[in-house]
């Protein structure tokens, strides 16, 4: 099982947008010499709380300070890209992190940017299709011609520079409903949960196997899971720091919730139209009874941890230590702390995370 950071950017008390950018290029670097093994940016548009419009500059940015670390975006909304230049993107991006790339993708959630965008969402599962075939052919083809409903691309030249990893670097994709899971495991995918519960997520991941194998592939964890993480010295410090910051964060439900209340997510949107709801209920104690959470003493996420493997066996556990507008260096000690006294535990009793020198 790999560690991830999943960065989602938050802006901070009297923190300018320029110092924000940098202070999370450091925390990447910080993560690396952690020992955490992929960083991942998120991308929202016209969006306050989330000012990433263009993770692949952030991603371009924390190349150039890092080495090993996996680097990427969790993920790419594609039906708000043009395909062709979102392929080329990457392919660059491939070169400028020396192959240690990972591509997200995704069809897109939130109902005011397909707005903003002038996009219809209830289209998006379909446009998602369609640019994914694009972007693949476009890195697999030297000549390349497409004509769909909502893309046309005559590439008759090859691409340049091409991608490092070959035939193009790792996908992974956001799945909540059975239809996405399907699509997935058809492909052997990684597919992606957000703050799933631990009994729905194990369907979850159950239907996924059931197709792998029926797809011809071998049955291997292919779930990346996030979770909110804070630790401290004790149970009790770390519950009543994260307290305010991470039910601040956990709004983001409430906006959701208030989307499903007022129709505006599609019908194709299902699966969130009933999760967010529940989600938005949900209160401090029962997050970290459910396991939702993992907040507290490194003996006690590190058992939480193990409770993961051990009903979900993810293949990589996606921990969110920004918690809402959480100061840089609460982030940071929260990070060092799983690092050092978190990743060791479970590592000591599992084999599978391998210790990085710091």
């Amino acid at each position: 099982m790999d560690i991830a950071v999943w960065d989602p950017t938050y802006p901070r008390v009297d923190v300018s947008p320029t110092d924000l950018y940098r202070q999370h290029i450091d925390e990447a670097v910080f993560a690396e010499r952690c020992g955490f093994h992929h960083y991942w940016l998120f991308e929202h548009h016209f969006s306050p709380q989330s000012p990433m419009p263009a993770p692949n500059l952030m991603t371009a940015a924390i190349a150039q300070h890092t080495s090993r670390i996996r680097l990427g975006n969790m993920v790419h909304v594609l039906p708000y890209r043009n395909p062709v230049i979102l392929a080329e993107e990457i392919a660059f991006l491939d070169a400028l992190t020396n192959g240690r790339l990972d591509v997200g993708v995704g069809r897109g959630l939130k109902p005011t940017e397909f707005q903003a965008f002038g996009l219809s969402q209830d289209e998006s599962r379909a446009m998602f299709y369609e640019s994914l075939e694009v972007m693949t052919g476009i890195w697999t083809k030297e000549k390349f011609n497409f004509e769909g409903k909502y893309f046309k691309v005559n590439k008759e030249t090859p691409l340049c520079p091409e991608p490092v990893q070959k035939p193009y670097p790792p996908l992974y994709v956001s799945a909540q409903s059975r239809e996405s899971l399907q699509w997935a495991a058809e492909r052997n995918l990684p597919f992606g949960q957000i703050d799933a519960m631990i009994d729905e997520c194990r369907a979850d991941q159950a239907f996924y196997h059931q197709v792998q194998v029926a797809s011809g592939f071998m049955k291997r964890p292919r779930l990346f899971l996030t979770r909110e993480v804070y630790v401290a010295e004790t149970d009790e410090k770390a519950r009543e720091i994260a307290y305010p910051y991470l039910m601040a964060y956990w709004q983001l439900w409430t906006r959701y919730a208030q989307f499903t209340r007022e129709g505006a997510m599609p019908d194709s949107y299902e699966a969130w139209r009933k999760r967010a709801p529940k989600l938005h209920a949900l209160t401090y104690s029962e997050l970290m009874e459910l396991g939702m959470v993992l907040v507290g003493s490194p003996e006690t996420v590190a058992r939480q941890v193990r409770r993961h493997m051990s009903e979900l066996d993810p293949a990589i556990l996606v921990c969110v230590f920004q918690l809402g507008h959480m100061p840089q260096e609460m982030a940071k000690t929260s990070m060092q702390l799983f690092a050092d006294e978190v990743m060791p535990i479970v590592h000591d009793e599992t084999g599978e995370l391998n210790a990085v020198a710091r």
